[in-house]
């Protein structure tokens, strides 16, 4: 009787089924708490994403402040044509003093595929600098806030590029924050050292900025100068391995920014700017665009041999790299004198961009292309289209 009971008791239907529903109320329980802890930690981390973004915000907004409440020093200008060079004078301007540092345009050249600007920068007596790497910021833009360009100085330990966010957001200007370059209007910006006159500190500096396309005709020329520093190394420093000087720094000679606004007359919209054409075809080499200017000869041309020697840099040291394209395709003059490449790279998927540094006046005397392949040498003259 006792087997019976048990086997009665073991395969009782009613009460088997209140355990089962027990069981499942428990893994249910159990399910829910899983969930409510996965929930707990997906919300944990979510705002653990949106606290970082948020002080990220907050952390570029402080920045973006702090560059807008620099001193700023402005003055105004209008250009005077120079009858003996293709520079125009900037007139009715004088050198805007911050911080013991002393600024102004004296000149400037706007051609379709150049912005050309002289700058002089004077300092007092206690400020310290180093003329040799004396480096500085600058914006260039018009009256319809076209970026001609936006150049920023780079410190040795610091790589970001905060600044030409900064000055689309002054600017009210929207761009792509993924690309925040490509509505800039050139190919390349930059400047150099013209003159260095120590016992003045004075320095006169060359601003120079290239054209993606064509520059349009403004009325009116911006200029931001800033974050003017200078670098310091130790060239007992020297490492061998990788030829780079380990101990390096930079420093800030002031926090103040310039601000410049230059009128351009109507005279200036008339560019000389003329299209060229090749006198005879060359194998394997067809240009599609080439202009001339007072500043520059640009070519936009094609060539898979060019292009193949292009992608074949990457495995050459640096001068030999340049000799084989410069052994390629150069250009020279009646008296083959060579011109050098101010700048280039690749357009599109199979054209590439040049800027050369032959004018109007250099192409009066005759100008040629010359490009080799399979070891025969095609000379062609730049005509007037």
């Amino acid at each position: 009787m006792k087997n019976k009971s048990y086997l009665e008791e073991i395969h009782n239907m009613n009460k088997n089924y209140e355990k089962i529903l027990q069981k499942m109320r428990g893994v249910m329980n159990m399910k829910k708490k899983m969930l409510n802890i996965a929930a707990i930690f997906v919300v944990v981390l979510l705002v653990g994403a949106t606290s970082s973004s948020l002080y990220a915000k907050i952390k570029w907004n402080i920045e973006f402040e702090e560059y807008q409440n620099r001193p700023v020093g402005e003055a105004k200008g209008n250009l005077d044509e120079v009858r003996e060079s293709d520079y125009a004078e900037v007139l009715n301007m004088d050198y805007v003093t911050q911080d013991g540092v002393s600024i102004k345009v004296d000149s400037l050249l706007l051609t379709d595929d150049c912005f050309d600007a002289n700058v002089s920068f004077q300092f007092a007596e206690d400020k310290k600098l180093n003329s040799q790497t004396f480096r500085y910021g600058f914006a260039v833009y018009d009256e319809n806030k076209n970026i001609y360009g936006i150049f920023s100085r780079t410190r040795v330990n610091d790589k970001r590029d905060n600044t030409t966010p900064f000055i689309y957001k002054e600017l009210g200007i929207k761009y792509n924050k993924n690309d925040i370059f490509s509505i800039q209007l050139n190919d390349s910006a930059g400047f150099g050292p013209v003159e260095v006159n120590k016992e003045e500190r004075k320095i006169i500096t060359n601003l120079n900025i290239r054209a993606k396309d064509v520059f349009p005709q403004s009325k009116k020329i911006y200029i931001q100068i800033f974050d003017l520093g200078y670098d310091m190394y130790d060239m007992s420093s020297i490492n061998e391995k990788t030829h780079t000087i380990d101990t390096k720094e930079s420093f800030d000679i002031t926090d103040a920014k310039w601000f410049f606004e230059i009128n351009v007359p109507e005279k200036f919209y008339e560019r000389n700017t003329t299209e060229l054409k090749l006198d005879q075809e060359i194998p394997g080499f067809e240009i599609e665009k080439a202009t001339i200017s007072e500043t520059g000869l640009v070519l936009i041309f094609k060539s898979q041999a060019y292009r193949e020697l292009i992608m074949n840099g990457k495995d050459m040291v640096g001068k030999e790299f340049t000799d084989s394209m410069n052994a390629m395709f150069h250009i020279t003059n009646g008296e083959g004198e060579v011109y050098q490449e101010i700048s280039g790279g690749t357009k599109g998927e199979q054209s590439y961009k040049m800027t050369l540094d032959a004018g109007i006046k250099d192409w009066e005397k005759k100008l040629f292309v010359n490009f080799t392949i399979d070891g025969k040498t095609y000379t062609s003259e730049l005509i007037a289209k």
